[in-house]
């Protein structure tokens, strides 16, 4: 039977979102969320979960989930919050 932890997704999740928002899209930066970015960091980020294996005492999924929708929520906090965040001149 595989039973999900939620404890370290949704921390993950919530860490993410707290750095994504961090991230501004300003013309001069040179860092920049495109397409073809996007899709290369979720398969980079999905190789990586699959190599770094699940937390020690968990055993619901081959991947490291806390890594994923860490990625995940550094994606949507960037991309909902990144460039409206106050302070940003």
């Amino acid at each position: 039977m595989v039973s999900i932890v939620i404890g370290p997704i949704l921390f993950g999740f919530l860490f993410g979102l707290v750095l994504g928002t961090r991230i501004r899209r300003k013309e001069e930066n040179s860092f920049k969320f495109t397409g073809s970015a996007i899709v290369a960091l979720l398969i980079g980020s999905l190789l990586m979960s699959l190599d770094l294996g699940q937390f020690p005492f968990y055993a619901d999924l081959p991947i490291a989930t806390a890594f994923l929708s860490a990625i995940i929520g550094i994606l949507i906090g960037s991309l909902l919050f990144g460039s409206s965040a106050k302070g940003d001149n």
